[in-house]
């Protein structure tokens, strides 16, 4: 548990003429960490400062909207910055003290550089859509396989139509095609889907067969098209 002390007195560091500064970024990957989503300033997070190891933070301050953060007037000595990330290795999304030690002379002004803040998001909290459209293809109840006739070829309405994000084992999202056999899949992050449906088995099968369509994201904010999907159905 963090102690926030509001004092400024020499014992907690604050009072003489050094400062500390630096630039917090936030890289933000995926949920399993294997692809970098974006990278930014990290905008109002919080950047503390224990003076002397004491136990004791002595005070903390925000990033700013390009990232960098400054503690003035402190006095010579060891500090501790810390700001807190994700755990990388943590199964639980934990996070991590990041901790840097500044050694501060007598009217100092120290930069830390660049800092590096690790966040994950979901696939569904990006800019990035995948659409299409969905056709069904009607045979003649009087025709068998393998001389099936065409009845007539129609729009999709209300089939379902799933999403599957990366290596996850099961679909991510179900949604149902529009009046005019469209869907869309919004909100998405960078990184490889796979788009599926099932289509009845004309052949005589009493399995439903999955199509299958995959996509690779690269930008934040592409829209990918997939090429028209027939279904059948006797």
């Amino acid at each position: 548990m963090l102690i926030l002390n509001s004092g400024c007195s020499k014992d907690e560091g604050y009072g003489g003429n050094s400062h500390i500064k630096g630039t917090l970024l936030e890289k933000v990957y995926n949920d399993d960490y294997s692809e970098v989503i974006y990278e930014q300033a990290a905008i109002d997070e919080d950047i503390f400062i224990m003076f002397e190891n004491n136990g004791i933070v002595s005070d903390k301050v925000a990033t700013g909207y390009n990232g960098q953060f400054e503690f003035e007037y402190l006095f010579p000595g060891t500090y501790q910055i810390f700001y807190y990330s994700d755990d990388t290795a943590s199964a639980y999304n934990e996070n991590k003290e990041i901790i840097i030690e500044v050694e501060l002379g007598k009217n100092e002004n120290a930069d830390v550089g660049e800092l590096t803040k690790i966040n994950t998001t979901d696939y569904d909290e990006g800019s990035a859509s995948i659409s299409g459209t969905v056709y069904l293809i009607n045979y003649l109840n009087s025709s068998t396989w393998p001389n099936l006739v065409v009845k007539d070829i129609s729009l999709a309405q209300e089939e379902d139509i799933y999403i599957t994000y990366g290596n996850h084992s099961f679909y991510d999202e179900r949604i149902k095609t529009q009046h005019d056999g469209t869907y869309k899949f919004s909100n998405l992050i960078k990184g490889s889907y796979k788009i599926f449906l099932y289509t009845e088995d004309v052949t005589g099968g009493t399995e439903d067969i999955v199509i299958i369509e995959e996509v690779n994201i690269t930008d934040e904010f592409e829209n990918v098209k997939i090429d028209d999907i027939y279904i059948e159905q006797l």
